[in-house]
């Protein structure tokens, strides 16, 4: 699996670009063309997983950061109380 968005998105248009060619050289339908769609369905997957997975990891820093913030919040009370 790749680790960056933008390595995948290159890869991405890379696999595109060949099954473009193998589409226009050999036929829409045949075995070349349908291998290279299904390789690249397959990295659209993986791309969308590692977007979901980025977007889950913003959402966890933001709770800590807000628990962080709140915690601090409290104990500057607490001190000053």
């Amino acid at each position: 699996m790749y680790q960056s968005q933008n390595a995948l998105l290159k890869e991405i248009d890379r696999v595109r670009e060949l099954m473009m060619a193998a589409a226009l050289e050999t036929g829409y339908t045949s075995a070349e063309t349908v291998r290279r769609s299904q390789e690249l369905d397959t990295l659209i997957y993986e791309y969308q997983a590692l977007c979901r997975e980025t977007e889950l990891q913003r959402q966890r820093t933001r709770i800590l950061f807000r628990q962080m913030i709140l915690l601090t919040k409290k104990q500057y009370i607490l001190s000053h109380a």
